[in-house]
């Protein structure tokens, strides 16, 4: 049975790149690359969530906060290459931050434990349309 995971991210070479070493793992990928975009699925179909911190139009942490309250035991993390440090504090509040300098396999590593780590009734979700 598939894991559904949502990466957001604003570049599209990280988008194809984090997309498929998540697909080597074993995941189904649902790539967004903005806030707009994330902000119209679904959160309860998904496993877990990686989220970039910048996105263009908005914060990662804000997609985070959006998940959160309609999934609010939804894993989240970030991969980022950087932030406001304020903006970095909250992403910390609401999950691990992952470096896109050099955590990628880390991040990979995170979101395949946490979906692991759920129950398999959680972790395999039917996904009710495209995103």
């Amino acid at each position: 049975m598939p894991h559904f995971v949502l990466f957001v991210d604003d570049s599209a070479f990280a988008r194809a790149a984090t997309a498929r070493m998540l697909g080597e793992r074993g995941l189904d990928v649902t790539v967004l690359g903005s806030r707009e975009e994330a902000e119209a699925v679904d959160p309860c179909r998904f496993a877990a969530a990686l989220l970039d911190l910048e996105l263009g139009d908005g914060f990662g942490t804000d997609v985070a906060s959006l998940l959160r309250r309609a999934a609010p035991t939804l894993p989240i993390a970030f991969l980022t290459a950087g932030g406001p440090p304020a903006v970095l504090e909250r992403a910390r509040q609401l999950g691990p931050v992952f470096s896109k300098l050099g955590d990628v396999d880390a991040a990979i590593g995170w979101v395949v434990a946490a979906v692991a780590a759920l129950p398999q009734a959680l972790a395999g979700h039917t996904p009710t349309g495209s995103g």
